[in-house]
């Protein structure tokens, strides 16, 4: 959308100046010359940066001036985010983009739209230097800004009544010869079709960022000093598996059959994939997708148990964390966009250097034209290499289901626990029915899934006491610590030996 088109562009609302009130806003440069020779043509940027308080938390704020072309995007925009980038990776504190754009400024050409790059350049620095990048979608996110910035970011939210989308509704009609409805291209849209993380209203972006915030900042100073480069510690020999966290964990009681286990496990009560995640980080925020199958969510482990003792080994290399639902809901069979949420969640983790735990249960990836036709294979795949790349230190938990590569993209992880009311196997029963030819039960009872026939395959490291979420939480926490006190080289090599060679046992 260019700068001429912006008249009938609905003005955002001014809610911005409250959370912008203890920052100095400085310009992102002198302006950007008028090389197309273009009438009247005001070079100043649109883009201001500054660092202060945001919600009560320090970071850098990079703002779009929608009064400026229409907030448009130029050469000295992408020289000012750049360098707001740059101050951010510096100083260790997020950067937060207030984004009120119709994207690439037209008046420039292709010298604006070269910008985008740069964008694309500075925030890859920025995720090698594990700093989180915060964006807020405003009335209206459009074209390269929403491409280059707010879609790529790694929380991002959207203000109700925005318009958000690739193309603004006046260019689609335009291009197409029809607007889109009413209802696309909006906060509304981006938010069902999991573009954002949270629609708000203005007075609920506050909150939302002082959480996203909260859990993004480093521990570390906002001027840190510079120190010697310790000495990376002597790599120790490859060890067995640790043992269990909790004493005489591995002798639970399990199903006398693997159909009985099965049917105990489909009809048991116990909690949700949902409120597992919830659980482990009651103070998160949500990471969305387009899939109800799947749930996200990254924030803070609890330091504390429910009963308000002290949690076992909890470290600060691992206090932040993501948790992943692989099965949102009993018996749900996830989709391509619930993988691409879980590869989105692995990435995340592993830029800034938080655990990762999966919660598994699901008797398989979706199946049929649709999810064959959306990808399914591809998004399984790709799910399955981010967790197995993923630096961080990388926790499963199967909970319930486990079937196919469906739960084990989900499951390729530094230590895999079960619960009593759980089991794993390559192919639902009645799946493996099916291809053998035999009953569903026969088929179940000879795949060895359960609970204790996989710790004896070795395929399982630790089998726990219950399926409460008491229990999965000190569990979850208890073995992110203890991961997290490994030299990280070995900790990986110990991961891809684990899952690059066959089972060390037989039943």
């Amino acid at each position: 959308m260019d700068s001429t088109s912006h008249a009938r562009v609905r003005a955002p609302a001014q809610w911005r100046s409250a959370l912008l009130a203890g920052i100095a806003l400085r310009s992102s440069g002198i302006g950007s010359p008028n090389r197309l020779g273009w009438p009247d043509y005001d070079g100043r940027p649109a883009l201001r940066w500054g660092t202060g308080p945001i919600a009560g938390v320090e970071a850098v704020a990079a703002v779009w001036d929608f009064t400026v072309h229409g907030g448009s995007f130029g050469e000295a925009d992408a020289a000012g985010f750049a360098a707001a980038a740059a101050h951010a990776a510096t100083i260790r504190r997020p950067l937060v983009s207030f984004l009120r754009s119709g994207g690439t400024r037209l008046q420039e050409g292709v010298a604006g739209l070269v910008g985008l790059p740069r964008v694309a350049l500075a925030l890859a620095a920025l995720d090698e230097a594990g700093i989180g990048h915060v964006a807020v979608a405003d009335q209206p996110t459009t074209g390269g800004v929403w491409v280059t910035i707010g879609s790529r970011s790694d929380l991002r939210c959207a203000v109700t009544g925005a318009t958000v989308g690739f193309s603004g509704p006046r260019v689609v009609a335009a291009m197409t010869g029809t607007p889109p409805p009413a209802d696309s291209h909006t906060a509304t849209s981006a938010a069902a079709a999991g573009l954002v993380d949270a629609e708000l209203d203005p007075e609920a972006v506050a909150d939302w960022l002082h959480r996203a915030l909260t859990t993004l900042t480093p521990a570390t100073p906002l001027e840190p000093t510079p120190t010697p480069t310790p000495a990376r510690p002597t790599p120790i020999p490859v060890p067995a598996p640790p043992p269990p966290p909790v004493g005489g964990a591995r002798t639970v009681e399990v199903a006398r059959t693997g159909w009985e286990q099965v049917r105990r496990t489909r009809a048991a009560a116990r909690p949700s994939g949902t409120e597992l995640l919830h659980a482990l980080l009651p103070d998160g925020v949500d990471l969305a997708g387009a899939d109800p199958c799947v749930a996200a969510r990254i924030g803070r482990l609890p330091a504390v148990r429910a009963d308000q003792q002290p949690h076992p080994r909890v470290a600060a290399e691992t206090a932040l964390a993501v948790v992943v639902a692989l099965g949102a809901t009993r018996g749900t069979a996830p989709g391509p966009d619930g993988y691409r949420l879980l590869s989105r969640a692995a990435r995340l983790a592993g830029k800034l250097g938080g655990a990762l735990i999966t919660l598994v249960d699901t008797p398989g990836a979706a199946s049929g034209p649709a999810a064959e036709s959306a990808g399914i294979a591809a998004a399984i795949g790709d799910a399955m290499a981010a967790v197995l790349a993923c630096p961080s230190p990388t926790v499963a938990i199967v909970h319930g289901e486990g079937g196919s590569g469906g739960a084990l993209a989900a499951a390729v992880t530094d230590v895999l626990l079960m619960t009593p009311q759980s089991y794993f196997t390559a192919l639902s029963p009645e799946g493996a029915a099916v291809t053998l030819r035999l009953p569903a039960e026969q088929a179940a009872n000879a795949a060895g899934l359960r609970p204790t026939d996989l710790h004896r395959l070795g395929f399982a490291d630790d089998l726990l006491p219950g399926t409460d979420a008491a229990t999965i939480t000190d569990a979850a926490i208890t073995w992110c610590a203890r991961l997290g006190t490994q030299d990280p080289d070995v900790r990986r090599r110990l991961r891809r030996a684990r899952w690059s060679t066959e089972l060390r046992n037989s039943l």
